[in-house]
């Protein structure tokens, strides 16, 4: 097999990936070479400069027989300048035959070389025997690297099949979520007291099952590097306190003693406040989780040197010293078999930790075992005191209400616009629902909204192609236009973005969105 011939090649054989790549000074040498090792079963390539063993490479190979006399001259080269750029999972074994004679040998540039993983030396005059053992065994070790790189693809296929599947999970879930939603708003209006009960535990569960769906998402993300924070300097001590006394409804909803101890006024930190809100959120409600309601939870905020320092201890179940370096895993829960279980996937400690990683600091989880309590202990690294802007003054929200905007919402799902039409007159919006693009392109004209909400997934004119075409009516560059849908990946929102739509609400929207969006003259 001659190099010109070779090198005409384009598409790579499936035996390529365990070729021997052979460069030699002379072709005459290199020839010899192939002869020897084709006999012995081996295939081979043989290359006649730097350029062609580096495209080579590219293709695949099981090792590389290079003469020294070969290697470059140039003693700043290095193995990435010879070979090319390797993955993670790759160190090409090379098998390097020595120069005859200690005099021939430069032994700065092989001491350099040397030091590279997967290389091996023979010296001239080489046994055939123990130069086709050498390549053989190089090859096997490339065998055990091409495993790797399959494993490692099939992890990646994995992940990114779960990451879907979360993703239409979520889509499917938020649908009926924000029918309950709606309709939770919309009958609270007229309920008594009885009916108010039962719809606040309604509620409290659509808000539960709202979280966990959120928590799988923002794990996936982290995951993945998705999650942006979008930081600002916060007191911690006022977000603890925020979130101990309105933010944990678990904690809210239990008979635990709790307490919080504030041993600083301020601790100001450089830190995104919801995914902070969530981390504590989180703790809060693992604690009253996993504590009977006759015990104890305390929580101390605290400065250690330049962090700051929030400790979550409580006097539940505990945690076993085997689970200790485990508790945040994903989908792990301690004491699932102890019948003690309070429900929740295992994600809310992963996603703490995530976050907290995120914004620089540190996450550990201390327990003396089962029914001796536990205690979660946050670092973060402090910032300097802000200097207090000029604020005005907030007007009332209700001075700045703009009753009777009208509203048009599109959305396929006939339940889902019905009551969520129904959900935005009761904010004193008048509202009309079409159950598509085309239907909305031709009620815009007439009904004349100043705002539109549309879902995105709808069948036939979906609802990118519907916002580009609202756009283009007389007026339409003008309109307040949300996508509203149950897609909300990082990806979802920017794509939304580029189609035109001026804000992206996930399904099932949050009351406060809504009054937050009313409450101005201006949507922005």
């Amino acid at each position: 097999m001659m190099a010109a011939d070779s090198a005409a090649q384009v598409v790579p054989r499936a035996e390529d990936s365990l070729r021997v790549l052979i460069m030699t000074p002379t072709g005459r040498d290199a020839a010899l070479a192939e002869d020897a090792l084709n006999r012995s079963g081996l295939s081979t390539f043989i290359c006649g400069d730097e350029e062609e063993l580096r495209r080579e490479v590219a293709k695949g190979a099981g090792c590389v027989l290079m003469a020294e006399e070969a290697l470059p001259r140039d003693r700043a080269a290095t193995w990435d300048d010879l070979i090319g750029p390797e993955p993670a999972w790759s160190q090409l074994p090379v098998v390097l035959l020595l120069a005859r004679g200690h005099a021939q040998k430069d032994l700065a540039l092989l001491r350099k070389f040397e030091k590279r993983p997967s290389i091996g030396f023979i010296e001239r005059p080489a046994q055939k025997r123990s130069l086709v053992s050498a390549l053989k065994n190089a090859i096997d070790a490339r065998r055990l690297q091409y495993g790797i790189r399959d494993a490692l693809d099939a992890l990646q296929t994995a992940n990114r099949r779960k990451d879907e599947f979360l993703a239409v999970l979520a889509h499917e879930l938020r649908n009926p979520l924000a029918v309950i939603c709606a309709a939770i708003h919309i009958k609270r209006r007229s309920a008594g007291d009885d009916g108010d009960k039962m719809l606040s535990a309604i509620e409290r569960q659509t808000q539960q099952l709202t979280r966990i769906i959120d928590d799988l998402l923002e794990v996936s993300r982290i995951s993945r590097g998705k999650i942006e924070l979008q930081k600002e300097r916060l007191d911690l001590v006022s977000l603890v306190r925020e979130v101990f006394e309105d933010g944990a409804d678990k904690l809210r909803g239990g008979k635990h003693r709790k307490q919080l101890s504030i041993q600083s006024t301020e601790l100001f930190i450089d830190g995104d406040p919801v995914r902070l809100g969530q981390v504590f959120s989180n703790l809060l409600n693992n604690a009253a989780k996993y504590t009977p309601d006759a015990g104890a939870i305390d929580v101390t905020v605290t400065r250690d040197g330049d962090c700051a320092v929030v400790v979550v201890k409580d006097t539940g179940v505990g945690i076993p010293p085997d689970m200790l370096t485990r508790v945040f895993d994903i989908f792990t829960q301690v004491d699932r078999n102890l019948g003690r279980a309070q429900g929740g996937i295992g994600v809310g400690l992963s996603l703490a930790r995530g976050l907290v990683t995120l914004h620089g600091g540190a996450i550990e989880a201390r327990s003396g075992g089962a029914d001796k309590g536990s205690e979660f202990i946050v670092r973060l690294p402090l910032s300097e005191a802000p200097v207090a802007p000029n604020i005005e003054p907030a007007r009332d929200r209700r001075e700045r209400r703009a009753s009777h905007t009208k509203v048009l919402v599109v959305d396929d799902d006939h339940l889902v616009g019905k009551l969520t039409g129904e959900l935005i007159a009761s904010f004193g919006m008048e509202v009309q629902v079409v159950a598509g693009g085309a239907e909305a392109l031709e009620v815009i004209p007439k009904f004349q909204p100043r705002i539109v909400f549309v879902d995105l997934g709808m069948p036939g004119m979906d609802g990118y192609e519907t916002v580009r075409r609202i756009r283009q009516l007389p007026g339409g560059d003008s309109l307040f236009i949300a996508a509203l849908s149950g897609w909300g990946q990082a990806e979802d929102f920017e794509r939304s973005a580029e189609a035109g739509f001026d804000r992206h609400f996930v399904k099932p929207i949050k009351i406060s969105e809504l009054e937050n969006l009313f409450a101005s003259e201006s949507p922005t």
